[in-house]
């Protein structure tokens, strides 16, 4: 299977390709738009898929979502059968919790198109099935190749609930900042080698599933793993990380771009990862990842190791892997 995290700048876009009896399979994980452009969409067309496994939405914020209408309009006019649509988007007792999602409102009328759109699809035909995402799900891809769901969890939701009841049309921004508790959190397994996909998860998530199921990550060769929320510091929890076995080849993943408030991802969470042994890739070289490489730089020549393959992993682009 080949993973393509996605330059989109600030945001994530996760395209999982395989092959199974000759025919060739996609299954995309989030998809934001870049300026005008939207490259999930673009691979879609150039690849020319008449079929798409799954579509996932981690988590309702817009640089995960922002291209996702576009999308869904291209699908429907070509009659691209999508197979599955999942998503942690919430109708609890029939109250609109989308609209708690994003503090701009032109946000939250995307994210109400989208839902509109794919609720269309889904009456038409084209979207085979819908699925709400929450831990300890698994999706069998192949005989070999699984998807298992590690979050959100109940107490995810519950957290996220009591958070968004504190007045949420009065603030609107921390409620649209606890919609990071529902960030999916999948561990991907093919054969015996793994990958961990985290999209914004917070620490409290982190924290819950090392408590809960710490099986899930030890004794496991993960060979690429996405770190939470485009390398911010503040989704960061060691604890979670050391239950990781430090296997050879680990990769560590940060889709991040220029952002004037953010300034992902952080320099203390990259140099953590390279620590540890870890192989670094980001789609944008900007702030934390370009202080390292520059240190990285001084300390390779230095001791004349700086070699062609280290400046092709540190350019800005589509970071991809082959897991097998």
């Amino acid at each position: 299977m080949k993973i393509t995290f996605k330059d989109v700048g600030q945001g994530d876009s996760i395209v999982l390709e395989w092959t199974h009896n000759g025919i060739a399979k996609i299954g995309i994980v989030d998809c934001s738009k870049k300026g005008k452009s939207n490259p999930v969409l673009t691979h879609l067309k150039q690849a020319g898929y008449k079929e798409i496994e799954f579509i996932i939405l981690t988590h309702p914020h817009r640089d995960h979502y922002s291209g996702l209408l576009e999308l869904l309009e291209y699908i429907e006019n070509k009659r691209i059968t999508v197979h599955r649509v999942a998503h942690t988007i919430l109708f609890e007792g029939g109250k609109k919790f989308w609209k708690y999602f994003e503090a701009d409102r032109r946000d939250t009328l995307l994210l109400r198109k989208i839902i509109g759109k794919w609720e269309h699809l889904k009456r038409t035909g084209v979207i085979k099935r819908m699925d709400g995402l929450m831990d300890d799900k698994t999706w069998e891809l192949e005989e070999h190749i699984h998807l298992r769901c590690l979050a959100p969890s109940h107490d995810d939701i519950q957290e996220y609930m009591r958070l968004v009841k504190l007045e949420p049309d009065i603030n609107s921004k921390e409620a649209s900042q606890a919609a990071n508790l529902l960030s999916a959190i999948f561990r991907l397994s093919i054969n015996n080698c793994y990958a961990l996909l985290t999209s914004d998860a917070e620490i409290f998530t982190l924290r819950g599933i090392a408590q809960r199921s710490d099986k899930q990550l030890s004794d496991r060769k993960f060979i690429v793993c996405q770190l939470p929320h485009h390398g911010s510091i503040k989704n960061h929890h060691k604890y979670f990380w050391d239950l990781i076995e430090k296997t050879d080849g680990r990769n560590a993943v940060i889709s991040a771009g220029k952002h004037r408030h953010y300034n992902h991802p952080s320099y203390e969470v990259v140099t953590h990862f390279h620590q540890e042994g870890y192989q670094m890739h980001c789609t944008n070289i900007i702030n934390g990842m370009e202080q390292f490489i520059l240190e990285q730089r001084a300390i390779s020549r230095m001791f004349d190791t700086f070699s062609e393959i280290a400046e092709d992993y540190m350019k800005s682009n589509d970071k991809a892997f082959t897991l097998s």
